[in-house]
């Protein structure tokens, strides 16, 4: 048992290491349309997000102009000429005081505080061996005085990605304000990535 635990662990940690590098092996995206507003300069707040194996990834980089943008990545796992890689972009926009909101709560919430790298620990499996979820996680803030990046891996989500309740807090709470942020970009341009 204890043989078959450990040669577990180790494919597991083989699958993850080459799928986080071959998903992270291109460079970043570039606008596909020149109708998709950049603002100049780096963006405040990131969040990247990557399922290895569902073959998904997505950016939400919001400016300090309140400029959304939003970049969702399917079918990188596996593609085919039926079910080809696509690209979607999306962008929205935040109020002043929205924006303020949300570096606010980075602040109170002790972000600041989290450790740079966190790791779900694993759930035991009823005939032996520990269970992982595929979630890659990184959320900065560059704002004032806060200049911070966290990250988390291999958590798992009870209800689709809405949640993640085993993370260390507040790495939760901001994933769920910032997918509520995502969830209201608007589509502007969809490509094959290929």
């Amino acid at each position: 048992m204890k043989r078959s635990t450990i040669i577990v662990l180790l494919a597991l940690g083989l699958l993850l290491v080459g799928g986080s590098i071959w998903l992270w092996s291109s460079l970043a995206p570039t606008s596909p349309d020149a109708n998709i507003p950049t603002p100049p300069g780096s963006p405040v707040i990131v969040m990247d997000i990557s399922h290895i194996m569902a073959g998904e990834r997505s950016n939400l980089s919001i400016y300090e102009d309140g400029t959304v943008i939003f970049i969702e990545e399917q079918g990188l796992r596996l593609p085919s000429p039926g079910h080809p890689a696509t690209r979607t972009w999306k962008t929205g926009h935040l109020q002043e005081d929205e924006l303020r909101e949300l570096t606010l709560f980075f602040v109170n919430s002790h972000f600041s505080e989290l450790n740079e790298y966190n790791q779900f620990p694993g759930s035991p499996i009823e005939h032996g061996g520990i269970s992982f979820g595929d979630m890659s996680l990184t959320i900065s803030i560059y704002h004032e005085d806060l200049s911070k990046t966290v990250k988390a891996a291999l958590y798992r989500t009870p209800d689709k990605g809405l949640s993640y309740p085993d993370m260390p807090y507040p790495l939760n709470d901001i994933y769920q304000r910032l997918r509520g942020i995502a969830v209201i970009t608007v589509e502007v341009a969809h490509e094959t990535i290929s």
